[in-house]
Parts: structure tokens; C-alpha cells; sequence
């Protein structure tokens, strides 16, 4: 039942379209009955005792009856392709935004290869069954109930013998339902481990090459494939073994009609016209209840997509905090991101929740934090306030536990002990920041509060396109002015001296650019983004000293008010901060 739900849930936006295509579907049903009837009457009346006049027009209704059917199955076909690519488009966009609503680094965490799969194989295996095959399988039941009642017209015995074969296609398709949901599921998982090896291979091609690894990684995309090879003919085999059976049923019943047909005429019983019109409702029995039973794999697979689907949707989502009070539920029935009443935050909404007025803090209360999969402490009891308007430096050996500090402001991960807040700066009359106010300024980062952070993360984190639209992923309304003032800010005014300027096109990952200019572009990108508190890690590890300097001068100037928390190894930022933590 809960895949029924599933399916008529999200058969939304399609069900007039459905109704369209069965109605579409049932004229058919209607033209082809229609033409075994006018067939029996041409060759039994018409031929033998019509006049010319006569002949010509029953020959006029045959060719309209086909040439209509012809044309309503087009139009279907039409319909029916459209609307499977909208419901797969619909599907793939409302679970890639659900992706973004997940905990990131937990136990559940997806990789990307998997969700690659479930966001196209998967998802074209439910919007087919949702748009093309639940509306095909009323259709053919609508042909098959037509069909059996003409023929029980005919030959109430011999029709009621063919239909006596369906219970026994019942049994055995339910059988087959159950196997090969099982064989499915199991084929989808090695379709994904196979995806995530390729994605990893093009991903890490340099550095597999570097540790000659290039035939370790070739035989085991072999053997994964050959996995995948015998799980899908075991599947083949199971699904030609049945088809074979209820092949061998149905062609009994067939050669039934036919040998009903001959002793028939001999004995002057039937008519040939009575004969030729059985034969071609046999068919139209029998192609039906074919039809439904082959059906039933594509909804069997779809079962074992769906499963796979709703661990994107459901569960480990991220949730809501006291920053999101709003009644009102999101759009996509994940946490509010509506702009708190409150007098510490601007009067509207930011892209992912509030944005607080001026400078915002951030303070860490006995924060432990622990990854699922892990088995220690990466962050132990830890205690800090990160004050509005301070520079401060992160120090500490590598997996210390400074990124770990970030995603935890970022709200990417909930703290496992303790609490870490943002809190708005409070008026002060002194040259130093305020202090971490009361009361109802603060709230728990997450989510909500993330509007309030710029994240420059270390190494090359361009995607493919132009400069221009990596730019834009931070701030979409920004002016040609505001992403020159951002370049020049990040010392990326090169960007400038390139022939298409903004509109360069990079490949994936920045290829084309140096690291130290594709950090530099990436630095320009969140500079754009309107958040008080920068969260900078390492982002001058690819640049010389010259260029190190003169970033941090420009990034000085330009932001003097903006909380910023750099995580460094390197002396020259430290002697700039105002405080420097260890971790």
C-alpha cells in the first residue's frame, strides 16, 4: 500500500494529462472492437449480398477505423513522452533540492556516484511507471474486458477457457513480482558502486596515475562489471523462463480458438466472418493480459527505486532551529527559512534563513563533537566567543578539528555536547566589539543562521561555465561593478585581462587555471555573498608571499567591520588577527 500512496502522491500535475490518455486509449479500445464487428459483417453480409455502393462504403468505415486507431496511438505516443520527460524533469529537481536539506558527514551520507544514480536511473524508472505505465495498464484492462465480453457474444464457453488462464497469470506474476524486486534492488546497488568507481577514476586521474594504479583500477571496474553482468542475466533468465511459460499458455489457448474455429465451419456451426472475428479477439484477449503481466516487472523495479528514492527524501534532514518561528511551513515541507520578527535581524529573508544586523559573533559553549562513522573526538569540550568585528586565527596540527569548527558554525553538522550560537552585535561605545549578548539575540547555528557566514573553503572548488556564473552562485543579482569590486578585493583582476573577460568558460573543477587563480576566483565568490562572519581555510596556500600580502590588505579594507576566522599555517595572517586560538 505504501507504494500505491507513493505513486498516486506523486502523480500530481500529471492526472488530468492520465485522464486525457486513458480516454485517448479507450477510443481506441472502442475502434479496434469496432473493427472485428465490421470485419464479421463485410465477409458474412456485405461481400455476399451488398451492392457495390454498399461494399464501398463498409470498406470506407475499415479504413477510417485503422486510419483513426493510427492516429490516436500517435497522439498518445505523444502525450505520453512529454509527460514521462516532465514528471522525470519535476522528480529529479524536487530531490536534488531535498539533497541540499541533509546532514552532511553522517553515517547516512550519500556518495556522489550513488546519488548520480538514484537522480537518473531510479528516477526515470518511477516517472516511467508514474506518467506512461499506470495509465497503459487501465487502457489494456479497458481492452481486455471489451474484448472478453464481444467473444462471450460469440462463444460464452470457449470465451470463459481463455480467461480461465488469468488466475494461474496472476499467481505466477505475483511470484515474479517478488523475485525479481529483489534482483533489481541488487542490480541498482552494483549500477551504483560502478558509478562512483567511474566518477572516482575521472575525478583522481592524476593522482592515480602518479601511483600507477591506472590496471589496479581497470580490473576492479571489470570485476564490478561482471557482478553486474551476472546479476542482470540471472534477472534475464528468471524473466525469459516465466515469459516462456506463460508464452506456451497462451498459445494453447490460441491454437483452442483456432481448432474451435475449423470444427465450427466444418460442422456449419460458425460463419467464416464469426470465425476471423474470434481469431482476432483471441488476440485481443491474450495481448492484454500479456501486456499487464510484462507491466509488472517495470512496476516491480520501480518498488525497489522508490525505496531508494525516499532515503533521499526522508530522513536525516537537517532540522529546524529557534531562529526558523514562523508558522508557516516551507514550501518543500523542510525547515522554514522565513526571516525571524525580531529586532537583531534585518527585515526580510535571506537566500537560506535571516541575516542579523551588523557584525555577528559566534560562541562555542562546551562543544564535543564526534562523526558517526568515527571513533574519537574531534572536537573536545571546546569553549570560545568569537566576537563581532575580531580577526582571528585558527592554529593546530592537521585533524585538530579547525574544519570541523566551521561546518559547525555552518550548521553542516550538530554539535554532540555542548551548544554554538550566533548572536548579533550589540551597541558599544568602546573600540572593542561587543560581548556576546543575552536573551533572544542568540540562536543556535544552523540552517537559519547561515545567511550570516561567508565559507571559502580550501583548494578548487570552480565548477564548470564562465567565470561570470561561478561569480553569480554566491549573489545572482550582482552587478558587473560588484563582481569587479569582489575580483579586486580577491586580487583577481586577471579575470579582467582574459579576451572574454567574465564570460571565460573554465572546465570542470577550474581546468584551465592555476590553483592559486581558481582559489583567488573562489575567494571573489564568497566575498559576494552578504554574510558578516568569514570563514576562510586556508585560502592563501596556493599564492606567493607578494600576492598573500596584498590579499590580506585589500580584504582588510574592504570588510574593517566583518567578524573573519582564518584557518592557517601560515605567520603572516596570524600577526594581522587580533587573537589567535589553538586547537
Amino acid at each position: 500500500m505504501k507504494y500505491a500512496a507513493w505513486l498516486w502522491r506523486n502523480t500530481r500535475g500529471t492526472r488530468l494529462n492520465a485522464l486525457v490518455r486513458i480516454g485517448i486509449g479507450s477510443v481506441q479500445v472502442v475502434l479496434g472492437l469496432l473493427m472485428v464487428w465490421l470485419s464479421k459483417k463485410f465477409i458474412d453480409e456485405t461481400i455476399r449480398t451488398g451492392t457495390s455502393c454498399e461494399i464501398a462504403w463498409m470498406i470506407a468505415f475499415l479504413v477510417l477505423t485503422v486510419v483513426g486507431r493510427i492516429l490516436l496511438r500517435q497522439v498518445y505516443y505523444y502525450m505520453t513522452t512529454v509527460t514521462v520527460t516532465r514528471k522525470s524533469n519535476a522528480l529529479r529537481l524536487d530531490l536534488f533540492g531535498r539533497y541540499f536539506s541533509k546532514h552532511l558527514f553522517s553515517e547516512h551520507d550519500f556518495h556522489s556516484g550513488d546519488i548520480t544514480s538514484r537522480l537518473t536511473k531510479d528516477i526515470d524508472s518511477v516517472a516511467t511507471v508514474i506518467a506512461d505505465t499506470l495509465p497503459q495498464m487501465v487502457v489494456t484492462g479497458l481492452q481486455l474486458l471489451g474484448a472478453f465480453l464481444l467473444m462471450r457474444f460469440f462463444d460464452a464457453r470457449l470465451a470463459w477457457a481463455l480467461v480461465i488462464f488469468t488466475p494461474f497469470a496472476i499467481v505466477i506474476g505475483k511470484f515474479i513480482a517478488h523475485r525479481l524486486k529483489n534482483m533489481t534492488h541488487d542490480i541498482r546497488e552494483k549500477e551504483s558502486n560502478i558509478q562512483m568507481h567511474v566518477q572516482e577514476g575521472v575525478e583522481h586521474n592524476a593522482v592515480l596515475r602518479s601511483l600507477g594504479s591506472e590496471q589496479w583500477m581497470t580490473e576492479r571496474l571489470g570485476t564490478m562489471q561482471s557482478e553486474l553482468e551476472s546479476g542482470v542475466q540471472r534477472r534475464t533468465k528468471f524473466s525469459t523462463v516465466t515469459r516462456f511459460m506463460l508464452g506456451c499458455a497462451f498459445g494453447i489457448g490460441y491454437l483452442m480458438a483456432f481448432v474451435w474455429g475449423g470444427i465450427g465451419l466444418r460442422n456449419g456451426v460458425i460463419t467464416f466472418g464469426v470465425m476471423t472475428s474470434f481469431l482476432q479477439l483471441v488476440g485481443q484477449i491474450q495481448q492484454p493480459i500479456l501486456t499487464l503481466l510484462n507491466m509488472t516487472p517495470q512496476v516491480v523495479h520501480s518498488t525497489a527505486s522508490i525505496d531508494r528514492l525516499e532515503e533521499i527524501r526522508t530522513g536525516d534532514d537537517v532540522a529546524g532551529n529557534a531562529l526558523a518561528v514562523s508558522d508557516a511551513p516551507a514550501a518543500n515541507g523542510e525547515e522554514s527559512n522565513d526571516a525571524v520578527s525580531n529586532g537583531s535581524l534585518l527585515n526580510g529573508a535571506a537566500l537560506n534563513g535571516a541575516v542579523l544586523n551588523g557584525a555577528a559573533g559566534v560562541r562555542f559553549e562546551d562543544a564535543t563533537f564526534k562523526y558517526a562513522k568515527g571513533d574519537r573526538e574531534i572536537v573536545s569540550h571546546f569553549t570560545h566567543d568569537f566576537k563581532p568585528g575580531t580577526k582571528t586565527a585558527l592554529l593546530g596540527e592537521t585533524g585538530a578539528g579547525k574544519t570541523t569548527l566551521f561546518r559547525l558554525m555552518l550548521g553542516f553538522i550538530e554539535p554532540t555536547g555542548g551548544h554554538v550560537s550566533v548572536y548579533a552585535a550589540q551597541s558599544n561605545s568602546g573600540d572593542k566589539p561587543a560581548a556576546a549578548p543575552a536573551g533572544n539575540n542568540e540562536f543556535p547555528a544552523g540552517k537559519a543562521t547561515r545567511a550570516n557566514f561567508v565559507y571559502v573553503p580550501q583548494g578548487n572548488t570552480l565548477m564548470s561555465g564562465s567565470i561570470r556564473y561561478n561569480l553569480l552562485l554566491a549573489k545572482p543579482s550582482a552587478s558587473n561593478e560588484e563582481l569587479r569590486a569582489a575580483l579586486h578585493t580577491a586580487c583577481a583582476d586577471f579575470v579582467l585581462d582574459f579576451p572574454r573577460g567574465l564570460d571565460t568558460e573554465i572546465g570542470e573543477r577550474g581546468a584551465g587555471l592555476s590553483e592559486g587563480q581558481a582559489q583567488r576566483i573562489a575567494i571573489a565568490r564568497g566575498l559576494l555573498r552578504p554574510g558578516s562572519v568569514l570563514l576562510l581555510d586556508e585560502i592563501s596556500a596556493s599564492l606567493d608571499e607578494e600576492t598573500e600580502r596584498e590579499l590580506y590588505t585589500r580584504l582588510f579594507a574592504a570588510s574593517p567591520e566583518k567578524t573573519m576566522i582564518f584557518i592557517t599555517h601560515r605567520t603572516a595572517i596570524c600577526e594581522l588577527c587580533d587573537e589567535i586560538v589553538r586547537v
